[in-house]
């Protein structure tokens, strides 16, 4: 069995996976810095700090102040992977979407951009929990516009999350069963909500404070406006929609009537489409852009020479997987395909190779986390040993006793982020039992749009937990739902698991539970969900030029860039 090195790899396919997103850069010059042999400033891997394995209703909280002096003005301009493929918030379900439109969009509670540990209040200013824990009641902010002068009350709120909990025909909401525990939502007066639960949710101030559950004026929905339409853009955030140029530029303006009139700091934010990760390193060189994120490992080697360029690599919340379709590809139900497949999969050489060696080995819950499954028990599920050459030689047995001696041939589905690293070892590594992988690559916009529609026999993308939570992480797939399983399979018996995960308030306990559920998910991949490897969010900027942000372990909580600053442009 052949050993493979990052730099051997990437030789190998460079050139090889053409990117299907845009790419495009707005900007003077564009040339090309030539490196000196001096190393670029690295950060070593953070361990993240997850929040307490109970959400605390922690009231009437502030950010802590800078000490230094903000200059205000100028605009941040950063990358994205390609163009928004739904700028309809609740319906979005990818990063570039939610990096478009959190700046404009509030909701109840956020997460302090400073440290995601920490709730703290947005558009309501506090709330309460009962003491049986079946009713959560928030109190409103008062005197807060949207951006098209409509006053923001609570009628906004219910219109709001009846969409996301029962959406409306032809409306699709992805976190709607993270709202599995609201029985209704009361609304005493124009600043009062009241959450009425079927039971105790010990995940529900998390979900609400999650920006995918941003506020909308009531009149757009109850208009039955289309959200995905940037005319639509309206919320009562620190930032307004400006203009969007497909392939090119995303803009946003500072709103002059925000809430809190010392913010923001920022005249405007503007995103660049730039699929070729080569592309938006020489644009952060040249002082292009601001910020440079991806979860594909950088081109490193360009940044040497530039001691001025922080690169910091995080270890993040999201899972690489592969996602297995039943309904679209028959040999997908049978149980020992989906063993030999995870048996194939050399997750030590995914980590080497996709996070510089800098990952570790993991169950779905964080390995820094609260809920963490430890790493000699992660060893013990099949696929996830050392012993690679057994593991191949177990695959092609199982694939035989399915009636595929020789294999066969399956498409996956992947969309290109970063570098083609993750799709193209999938595809060797399962052709050593047999599994012939065509990777199509697509636009992001068509990727989401066929997984959506469950048109893929096999695809490649993340489980993406908002936080380190159980809910979180396996509400969306552990599910016997036809509409919402991707896969059409499941196991009866770790529903029940999960389903007491759900209502169970002892720490304790459903600690013990999640890990149990962690184990047998990782190790039996019975919903058709494939554990890859848990990768890096890489954060690529300057200190001295981009102040007032906070590198996170999840970039998808924390980007409204209210308090975000610039010491230069």
């Amino acid at each position: 069995m052949r050993t493979w090195t990052r730099r051997r790899f990437l030789g190998t396919v460079a050139g090889s996976v053409a990117s299907a997103l845009l790419v495009a850069c707005r900007g003077g010059g564009g040339g090309e810095a030539t490196p000196t042999v001096a190393p670029a400033a690295t950060t070593a891997p953070t361990p993240t700090n997850t929040p307490v394995a109970l959400p605390t209703a922690v009231m009437e909280v502030t950010p802590t102040p800078t000490t230094e002096a903000v200059r205000r003005g100028g605009i941040l301009r950063m990358n994205l992977p390609g163009d928004p493929a739904n700028l309809d918030l609740h319906q979005a379900t990818t990063s570039t979407d939610l990096w478009c439109v959190a700046p404009c969009l509030e909701s109840l509670l956020q997460f302090d951009p400073n440290d995601q540990t920490k709730i703290l209040p947005c558009l309501a200013v506090r709330w309460d929990m009962a003491q049986d824990g079946m009713t959560y009641t928030f109190y409103l902010r008062q005197g807060v516009q949207f951006h098209d002068g409509s006053p923001f009350t609570s009628k906004d709120v219910l219109a709001n999350f009846q969409r996301i909990i029962s959406p409306p025909q032809g409306v699709n909401s992805p976190r709607g069963v993270f709202f599995n525990t609201v029985d209704h939502i009361e609304t005493p007066d124009d600043y009062t909500v009241r959450f009425v639960l079927k039971q105790p949710d010990p995940a529900l101030l998390y979900n609400v404070a999650i920006p995918w559950t941003g506020i909308y004026p009531a009149h757009l929905i109850e208009s039955g406006a289309d959200l995905r339409d940037t005319k639509n853009l309206i919320g009562t955030g620190p930032f307004k929609f400006k203009s969007y140029t497909p392939g090119v530029t995303y803009e946003l303006e500072k709103n002059p009537n925000y809430w809190d009139k010392d913010l923001p700091y920022l005249d405007g934010i503007v995103f660049y489409p730039m699929a070729d990760p080569n592309v938006a390193a020489q644009a952060l060189i040249a002082g292009q852009i601001h910020l440079n994120r991806g979860l594909g490992v950088p081109p490193l080697d360009l940044f040497q020479g530039h001691s001025d360029i922080r690169i910091v690599g995080v270890p993040t919340t999201l899972v690489w997987r592969l996602v297995l379709n039943g309904r679209q590809f028959e040999p997908f139900r049978d149980p020992r395909v989906r063993e030999a497949i995870t048996l194939a999969i050399d997750r030590d050489a995914m980590l080497e190779i996709g996070t510089e060696g800098r990952g570790v080995i993991s169950g779905w819950m964080h390995p820094n986390g609260a809920w963490a499954l430890p790493e000699a028990r992660v060893r013990q599920a099949r696929g996830f040993g050392k012993d690679k050459a057994a593991d191949i030689e177990r695959a092609k047995q199982l694939l035989a006793e399915a009636g595929f001696p020789n294999g066969f041939d399956v498409e996956l589905l992947a969309f290109a982020l970063g570098t083609p690293t993750t799709q193209s070892l999938v595809a060797d590594q399962l052709g050593q039992i047999g599994i012939r992988v065509n990777v199509q690559n697509l636009q992001l916009s068509e990727y989401v749009q066929r997984v959506v529609a469950r048109e893929f026999q096999m695809s490649l993308g993340f489980n993406a937990p908002w936080v380190d939570e159980p809910k979180s992480t396996f509400a969306s797939w552990i599910t016997n739902n036809e509409q919402a399983s991707l896969t059409g399979l499941w196991s009866d018996e770790l529903i029940e698991l999960y389903q007491q995960i759900d209502r169970e308030l002892d720490l304790t306990t459903r600690k013990q539970l999640t890990n149990e559920l962690d184990f047998r998910s990782l190790d039996d991949p019975a919903f058709g969900m494939i554990y890859l490897y848990r990768p890096l969010i890489w954060h690529i900027y300057r200190p001295s030029v981009l102040a007032g942000w906070t590198p996170q372990p999840n970039y998808n909580l924390t980007e409204k860039h209210a308090t975000t600053w610039l010491r230069s442009d």
